[in-house]
């Protein structure tokens, strides 16, 4: 059994650090070293780190006079390690027990330079969530980096990593106290020659402790945000990879730097908010040329959730963009009274709510600013519902779960003549607004399907009912067909994008559910990928 040296940071964690060191030391692969770095601290870290010294004698405890951060650290522990693998693991932190032998059964079997789990569990506020990136498997190419750089979590304490190679490569991190894994990152991924990403989710984070937006924590994480972002261009350029993965790279600063600012106006922080408009303007704008990210005042989602996550892998942050979602274009253009229903689940409520009162149709015709209208027509395949005046709501997964809705009269299935003969009928209305407001908005139709298959990179299996996912994927492509060619008749400018082949299956361990209507992370990070691509410039260069 080949070693694995575990290094541990320690500061100022007296309160976990035993549920952290228990959960190492309590592994099921016990070939460990364990390097715990500690930090000059003010609480009794020290004093319990030096009872679990004497429980284990497979700890080594080194202590440092003062604090110089995670990235140092870490370091300092990969330069005083023995073993032939490396994890990080932070101390207030905590592992499944079996975690280590998996990382290392997997390192083992494929030889890659270094595996990691492809989630991992959030913790806090009595709350624990299971967080999944990309699909299990192996990322081997340009393009497969280009997914784990902007797709996966920068997050260096899920992995594995040859010792041999980190040390041969010169990876060392940043040593700043905040954000010091996510400028390492774009060294690490490009650098790699082969990354595999393994079905584990075996690390517990823990969040409840920590409040990013406090007015002095924004600062200091804002100005070492500048030092990891210039160590990690730097590191590109000097390893020759920034030209190669330069709009990579671009796009991962662009959609940090988009919700840092967001979260400091948000907090009227303006400190935070002068250090992040010196980034823009040195890095983006001088370094990078990207200018024009920020003309579009709305980004408007009419569609599935597949679409907004799409749209956030984008330049659009959450707390921006306006999504209506479990609405079919029929229903969101015959506006009903507005109404309020009951729902265990708030955003589902909203939805629903808006969907039945027509909103989308409001928000389209009351336009006055610049914005990037992206469609798409999953949500087609939910039937819809009769109710007085000629008005309909969608019969979506969410509508089935709530209660108070109005009363139905009847009910019609996708794909019908009936349907479809309604669906035009709006979409025909849908263009026309378009049309009225073609100064304003950019449209993006994004040509999404329903999943035939799901699985992983390592294999995949075709879903029950795949000949009715198929007939529904032929009415999407009948919609965008109907759709592109009216709006070219209106002079309504559409930008399409279509799904690649490759990734088109639903990851079995997608954390909202292995579902037809779901696709996988990679797909999602390409996608925007692209549609970053095309916008960058502002949609108007097209």
């Amino acid at each position: 059994m080949k070693k694995v040296s575990v290094i541990v940071p320690v500061y100022n964690v007296g309160e976990y650090i035993d549920q952290c060191m228990e959960s190492i030391c309590g592994q099921t692969y016990r070939e460990q070293e364990i390097l715990v770095i500690y930090d000059e601290s003010g609480d009794d870290s020290l004093e319990r780190l030096r009872c679990w010294s004497e429980r284990d004698k497979r700890i080594r405890l080194v202590i440092n006079d003062e604090r110089k951060g995670l990235g140092a650290a870490r370091n300092q522990g990969l330069r005083l390690a023995t073993g032939d693998y490396v994890v990080y693991v932070d101390s207030d932190d905590w592992l499944k027990e079996d975690f280590i032998e998996k990382l290392y059964q997997a390192i083992e079997e494929t030889g890659a330079d270094y595996v990691s789990s492809l989630g991992y569990f959030i913790v806090g506020n009595g709350k624990k969530e299971r967080y999944t990136t990309l699909p299990a498997g192996t990322y081997r190419s340009d393009t497969d980096k280009m997914l784990i750089l902007l797709g996966e979590a920068p997050a260096v304490w899920k992995k594995i990593y040859n010792r041999e190679w980190l040390l041969k490569k010169n990876l060392f991190q940043p040593e700043t106290f905040y954000y010091e894994d996510w400028g390492y990152d774009i060294a690490l991924v490009l650098e790699a020659e082969k990354i595999v990403l393994i079905p584990e989710t075996g690390v517990f984070y823990r969040t409840s402790h920590k409040d990013d937006s406090a007015h002095d924590t924004m600062v200091g994480i804002c100005r070492d945000f500048r030092k990891t972002l210039e160590f990690g261009v730097n590191e590109a350029q000097e390893r020759g990879t920034l030209d190669k993965f330069r709009l990579a790279i671009e796009k991962y600063m662009v959609h940090d730097v988009f919700l840092r600012e967001q979260l400091a106006v948000e907090t009227e922080n303006r400190e935070a908010l002068r250090l992040l408009q010196d980034i823009s303007a040195d890095f983006l704008e001088e370094r990078f040329g990207c200018r024009n990210l920020y003309e579009f005042k709305r980004h408007i989602c009419m569609g599935s959730f597949s679409l907004r996550w799409i749209v956030q892998s984008t330049t659009a942050p959450l707390k921006k963009l306006e999504h209506f979602a479990f609405s079919s274009i029929i229903a969101s253009f015959t506006p009903y009274r507005h109404v309020g229903i009951k729902h265990k689940n708030l955003l589902r409520k909203q939805q629903v709510e808006q969907d039945i009162s027509g909103i989308f149709y409001e928000t389209l015709r009351n336009l006055s600013e610049k914005t990037i209208l992206f469609i798409d027509f999953l949500e087609e395949r939910c039937p819809i519902l009769e109710m007085q005046d000629g008005a309909y709501m969608t019969e979506s997964e969410a509508y089935l779960d709530a209660d108070g809705t109005p009363v139905t009269y009847r009910r019609i299935l996708s794909g019908t003549q009936e349907f479809m003969g309604l669906w035009q009928q709006k979409c025909l209305e849908l263009v026309e607004e378009l049309r009225r407001k073609r100064e304003l908005v950019s449209v993006v139709l994004v040509k999404n399907r329903m999943s035939e298959r799901y699985g992983n990179l390592n294999w995949t299996r075709e879903f029950e009912g795949i000949g009715e996912i198929r007939q529904k994927n032929r009415m999407f492509s009948e919609m965008e067909h109907y759709f592109l060619e009216h709006c070219k008749a209106a002079l309504v400018k559409v930008t399409d994008i279509a799904l690649p082949e490759k990734w088109r299956f639903t990851d079995v361990d997608f954390r909202h559910g292995c579902e037809p209507q779901y696709m996988n992370g990679a797909l999602y990070t390409y996608l925007g990928y692209e549609l970053y691509k095309k916008f960058r410039d502002g949609l108007d260069h097209i």
